[in-house]
């Protein structure tokens, strides 16, 4: 039977079928499933077989069940080539109308550019002022922000990139509070922060966020005794952040967790690679402040290490080189630069030195 000879009903029965990529047998289990009474698989599909060949038309039955099947009207697959009705589509199972306003509610959105950036700047500028302030009302500004964030994520309706870079901000966000909650003492809710703010970085699969929440984790691990996961958590994030100052503080961390584990070459080859990383850096700090890692900082770190390892000589040096910074105009966090007097104190000290310290 050549192609003009076929029914338009068979072409369409195989069309629909193909559009679905059922191959035969699946068309008969398709029908078999409507009404298992039917005929086995294999009597089925030689059926199937012989209505799309045009050779036989189905019985009524079986037009009523492959209508089902395929999700449309009995008159659309059957009736005369030449009715409104087989002058349809074959293809569209679905009415046009009602795609077309799907599609217009997904490219629609709750959020715009410029919501995207008050929670971005919001996060940045807790994160600069806490080098200065007092962490507890900032802790309780970042909270505020946070509902207000979850809520938009949860209740809203965004894009997937909007949605994507809502995620990264929470991520950061949940990072956050996750320090200010350590540093107050409170390593319950900074240890659930932490644990938080991995889960959204991990939604929101962006770098920069999966190392600012191991960041937080490695903190609250370190404070809370647990100095081999401190290590291994810095390194984690350490190997997937990007070329900022956060990939030199992630290996600071490990070298902190080292020293206090006594652990003095492991240490070492930490600061090493905070050398490396500070060598290497190639993009601004997002969020910036907090958890950016400026020379003084660095400095703290290394000098803390280079007494663990009774190097005074290398201790006092980074602490010159950080004190030096500041007075270069870096940005100060009155933490760090009280550390570092005393770590420098505590070197001159032990070497008995009277060398007086830059003035800062």
């Amino acid at each position: 039977m050549s192609l003009p000879d076929i029914p338009s009903c068979a072409v369409r029965l195989r069309t629909e079928r193909e559009a679905r990529l059922w191959d035969i047998p699946e068309m008969a289990r398709e029908l078999r499933q409507l009404a298992p009474d039917l005929p086995d698989i294999a009597t089925l599909a030689r059926m199937i077989r012989r209505w799309e060949g045009g050779q036989h038309r189905p019985g009524t039955r079986y037009q009523l069940l492959y209508a089902r099947a395929f999700g449309c009207s009995y008159e659309r697959l059957f009736a005369p080539a030449s009715s409104p009705e087989a002058d349809a589509e074959p293809l569209s199972v679905m009415p046009a109308g009602e795609v077309t306003r799907f599609g217009a509610w997904a490219e629609a959105t709750g959020v715009g550019p410029a919501t995207l950036e008050y929670y971005a700047t919001s996060l940045s500028r807790l994160a600069h002022e806490y080098l200065y302030r007092s962490p507890a009302p900032l802790l309780s500004s970042a909270a505020g922000l946070a509902r207000d964030l979850f809520d938009l994520l949860q209740k809203g309706h965004q894009r997937l990139d909007q949605r994507r870079e809502l995620y990264a901000t929470a991520a950061k966000l949940c990072a956050f509070m996750a320090w200010a909650a350590g540093d107050l003492g409170q390593i319950g809710a900074a240890e659930a922060h932490a644990r938080t703010a991995l889960v959204l970085a991990e939604q929101a699969d962006i770098p920069a966020a999966r190392a600012l929440a191991l960041c937080a984790q490695s903190k609250t691990a370190f404070w809370d005794g647990r100095q081999h996961q401190a290590a291994t958590l810095a390194r984690m994030g350490f190997e997937c952040s990007p070329n900022d100052t956060m990939k030199v503080f992630l290996a600071l961390q490990e070298a902190d967790a080292y020293q206090e584990l006594d652990n003095v070459p492991k240490a070492l080859q930490a600061v090493r690679d905070a050398e490396r990383a500070r060598a290497t850096i190639t993009g601004p700090d997002d969020p910036g402040g907090l958890f950016a890692c400026g020379v003084a900082r660095q400095g703290n770190y290394t000098m803390t290490v280079h007494i663990r390892a009774a190097d005074m000589r290398s201790a006092m040096a980074a602490a010159e080189q950080a004190l030096q910074a500041y007075l270069e105009g870096e940005e100060r966090a009155y933490g760090t630069w009280a550390q570092i007097h005393i770590c420098m104190a505590h070197a001159y000290l032990i070497t008995g030195s009277s060398k007086q310290p830059i003035a800062t």
